[in-house]
């Protein structure tokens, strides 16, 4: 009789701790989520729409900006290290354009020259040498619009005649190409057209693009 009463006891108590155990299984289980692939790839795709608007807001940010920033060209030449045609901000000043082409030369006489002045699109700008008074540096002599010189063949330089002083205010061409220019001539005879400039040492076609529109044989 004992014996079956111990036997009983053990059985209730296994059924107890099975219970117990199975109670803490049910509970793990309700914890548990299952997502599947096209809650996955639901997610994935709201994720990249999310990106691609802010990529797609950045780049129109940019645009308006670019769009309200206008761009002007000018022609500067005379005592700058690079002398040539700079495309730049508007709002700009000389000083500015100067530092584009590489700065002045030792030899500019800034003191005839306003470097805070605004920049007017298709002007051409001189900057003087210094002991220069052949003429006066004032702010009509810089504002001369630059395609009204092209298209006026009294203002283009011509190569057959023009002093080596003429020729160094060429973009591109200093003093030293200036000189090979003048020999060449003595050398060779005039030039018989303007390309032939580029038999010049010095002078290839990157310079000679530079140089085609303000130059002459005549």
């Amino acid at each position: 009789m004992k014996k079956c009463k111990i036997i009983i006891f053990i059985m209730i108590l296994l059924f107890s701790i099975y219970k117990i155990i199975d109670n803490k299984n049910l509970d793990i289980k309700d914890n548990v989520y299952i997502v599947s692939q096209s809650e996955v790839r639901e997610e994935e795709s709201i994720s990249n729409n999310i990106s691609d608007e802010k990529d797609n807001q950045g780049k129109e940010q940019i645009k308006i900006e670019n769009t309200n920033k206008k761009t002007i060209t000018v022609f500067i030449s005379g005592e700058v290290k690079n002398p040539g045609v700079v495309a730049i901000d508007a709002e700009k000043r000389l000083s500015d354009a100067v530092n584009e082409l590489g700065g002045t030369t030792e030899n500019a006489d800034l003191n005839k020259v306003n470097l805070a002045m605004k920049l007017k699109d298709e002007s051409h700008y001189i900057i003087p040498k210094i002991g220069d008074n052949s003429e006066s540096h004032n702010k009509e002599t810089f504002e001369n619009n630059i395609e009204n010189d092209l298209n006026n063949k009294n203002n283009l330089i011509n190569i057959n005649a023009a002093s080596i002083q003429e020729l160094d205010a060429l973009p591109g061409v200093g003093e030293a190409t200036a000189n090979k220019i003048v020999n060449y001539r003595e050398e060779k005879g005039k030039f018989n057209s303007i390309e032939e400039i580029k038999n010049v040492n010095g002078i290839g076609d990157k310079k000679y693009e530079e140089l085609k529109t303000l130059i002459s044989i005549e």
